[in-house]
């Protein structure tokens, strides 16, 4: 029998023992480990960063402080700085969550604490361990800027960026304090399996100082979920593009693409005896086929010569084709190596998966969502995740105004079939309610972007537009003092919902797709894409001037904000959301009605704008004129003015459309005439 320690009777072993195992099952390490870690690491102490941040807060951003938002800045780093001891310690990773409102500065914060981190690295060189940060953004263009401020800041070259458009070096990667990724820069686009991913990622935590111990996520978590879907169609084509002598090269993987079309087939027979509904096709590990390497396959298949294969002799076809056959054996190699679903999209039969991008065991993970309470991926994440309380009183928008107007049909499909009646209604009612010195921001589905008129069209002193999945975080438009949100970003309902639950909870049963349940939540599909819609418009407010703050209780300049939402408790509870995320709100009615007659829309000359938002957002390859004209509403003297305007290389619009990689086709007078976009 084991002797007990001097001092202790068996009740206070006993309880010794659980107090123990109970620190380890909530992952808090042990208080001294914890003291000690503090006099062995690099750390950065909060009342500096708050101090700098203050600074940076209103020298450069010219933003009024508060005591809220010290406070506030204090949890941020107190929150960092937990991620780090507790990495440093070996606990398991718990994702914080940090859901500071939208102009308080958390991504400036981070910015500072990066490079204030790197400061303390050298200045404590040889006396302290160092720490290294991995921060993750969604775009490219955003990692940039951050590294670029990061270093401003530091005042030396202490971050880098790795991602596809500039591929850090090793030596980079080992030195620098701070690399800053996009998701994809550990996901190489021609490597889906889940070892691969799994070695990128090595690639990027690791550095001269050992493992980086703090990752910070720079966004909505729920953009970091790949979804994968592959449809019996697309296959079909894939594998019938694949010539004899790749077929005999790599009959393994030629095999695995004709054993899943099959796979599909015969769920899509059950699935019509059934009624039509989703029902899993395998578990995680139990793919009957097998997982399968098509890298090399891939390959192979991107330099197939696919224009000759369909009798044409054209360069960007070519490309156009190899992209989308890529894709789809990008998305039959996800399945294949995970767990998968059937389901129908329409009448196509699916076959879909999802991963978390950024892995849940990543070094000292912290998440900067502004919209975090209305997201509910948090709550999918359990005990694996934890919200850090906001301090009371940061924002407060007593100042803006939300025009609320109650519709039916503001989901994508609809707002395309009725756009030519819905935007010069929409413009001509904002013409009368805004005066002319009004900066107005638009935001409306990509579809149908073009459908909004050149600035130079419209009665305001600036306009700007964007639409949706290109919106969040962004900063571009911080000067307007109006903002429009027209049409509202709804997920597909079929695998969205499935594809989030997924990727957090693990895949679910037949009986979960039926009739999807989480904690008691009845219509657990439903409450799931307005809670994604929700955070998406909140968003999508808040790139206008109410993202500044002007005083000390977090007051912003006036604004106006219009939006049409549905009718019903849908738009309550997105209404509510709105509300809740953005105290002191002013809220009333927009009698707008986007259905009645329709209102005549008024062309200044041929479109500029309109052409590069329409082709900026089309897919590559070839677009007829005839299309053009159709989408732009333009009669047919005005598409022949355009025409002879593209003749001209040197014309504005000609050479914008060159930037764009697209360029103007005709055959002569009465011949063919089309833009044709190449692929990226």
């Amino acid at each position: 029998m084991a002797r007990l320690p001097r001092g202790k009777t068996k009740h206070a072993a006993s309880h010794s023992a659980a107090m123990k195992a109970s620190l380890h099952y909530r992952n808090l390490p042990n208080m001294t480990d914890l003291i000690g870690l503090h006099g062995q690491y690099a750390l950065v102490p909060p009342q500096a960063f708050a101090a700098r941040l203050t600074n940076e807060w209103t020298t450069a951003y010219h933003n009024v402080p508060s005591a809220a938002l010290r406070a506030l800045w204090t949890t941020m780093a107190n929150t960092y700085q937990d991620a780090i001891l507790d990495t440093a310690a070996g606990v398991p990773p718990r994702w914080r969550i940090l859901w500071p409102p939208t102009g308080s500065g958390k991504t400036l914060g981070a910015k500072v604490y990066a490079a204030l981190q790197a400061e303390q690295n050298t200045a404590t060189q040889g006396v302290k361990k160092p720490v290294g940060i991995l921060i993750v953004t969604r775009l490219i263009s955003q990692a940039d800027e951050v590294v670029a401020a990061i270093n401003a800041l530091a005042g030396s070259e202490v971050a880098v960026a790795d991602h596809t458009d500039h591929r850090a070096t090793q030596e980079q990667l080992n030195e620098r304090d701070i690399l800053v990724i996009t998701h994809q820069a550990y996901v190489n686009a021609t490597q889906t399996l889940k070892a691969t991913r799994d070695g990128k990622w090595q690639r990027v935590i690791n550095w001269r100082g050992g493992m980086r111990l703090l990752t910070i996520i720079d966004e909505a978590l729920c953009n970091a979920i790949e979804e994968s879907q592959v449809t019996a169609d697309n296959l079909s084509q894939a594998i019938g593009y694949i010539p004899h002598d790749l077929r005999t090269t790599y009959t393994t993987e030629v095999a695995a693409l004709e054993s899943l079309h099959q796979v599909m087939r015969h769920h899509l027979g059950i699935s019509a005896d059934s009624g039509g509904g989703a029902r899993m096709a395998w578990d995680q590990g139990e793919c009957p086929i097998g997982s399968v390497d098509l890298s090399a396959l891939r390959a192979a298949m991107s330099k197939l010569p696919y224009d000759r294969l369909i009798g044409k002799a054209d360069e960007n076809d070519r490309r156009c084709m190899a992209t989308r056959i890529d894709q789809t054996l990008a998305a039959a190699e996800a399945v294949l190596d995970r767990w998968a679903y059937f389901t129908l999209k329409g009448k196509l039969p699916t076959l879909n998966s999802s991963a978390l991008l950024v892995p849940l065991d990543a070094p000292g993970p912290v998440v900067l969502d502004a919209t975090a309470r209305e997201d509910f991926i948090y709550e999918l994440m359990g005990d694996r995740a934890v919200i850090i309380p906001t301090p009371p009183g940061v924002r407060d928008y007593s100042s803006v105004t939300l025009h609320v107007a109650r519709i039916t049909g503001i989901g994508k499909g609809t707002m395309v079939e009725r756009a030519k009646t819905r935007f010069p209604r929409l413009i001509e009612d904002l013409t009368k309610r805004l005066t002319p010195d009004r900066s107005v921001f638009f935001c409306v589905h990509k579809a149908v972007e073009h459908e909004l008129p050149d600035a130079g069209e419209l009665p305001f002193a600036n306009t700007v537009k964007a639409h949706w999945g290109a919106v969040d975080g962004s900063n571009e438009y911080a000067n307007c003092d109006v903002a429009v949100i027209f049409g509202l970003p709804y997920r597909d309902r079929a695998t969205f919902p499935n594809n989030v639950f997924f990727a957090l909870q693990g895949p679910q049963g037949d009986d979960w797709l039926d009739q999807p349940t989480w904690k008691g939540q009845v219509n657990l599909r439903e409450h799931m894409i307005r809670r994604q819609v929700s955070a998406s418009v909140i968003q999508a407010i808040n790139r206008i001037r109410c993202r500044h703050v002007t005083d000390d209780r977090g007051g912003c300049p006036p604004a106006d904000v219009f939006i049409a939402l549905p009718s019903g408790d849908q738009g309550d509870d997105i209404l509510a959301a709105i509300r809740r995320e953005m105290p002191g709100l002013q809220v009333v009615d927009w009698p707008f009605e986007p259905d009645g007659p329709k209102v005549h829309r008024r062309v200044a000359g041929t479109p500029h704008e309109r052409l590069l938002t329409f082709m900026d957002n089309r897919a590559p390859g070839r677009t007829s004129m005839t299309a053009v004209a159709r989408e732009l509403g333009l009669k047919q003297d005005a598409k022949k003015d355009l025409q002879k305007n593209l003749r001209n290389e040197n014309h504005r619009t000609t050479l914008a459309l060159k930037a764009l990689g697209v360029t103007y086709l005709s055959t002569g007078r009465g011949g063919k005439s089309e833009l044709v976009k190449e692929a990226a």
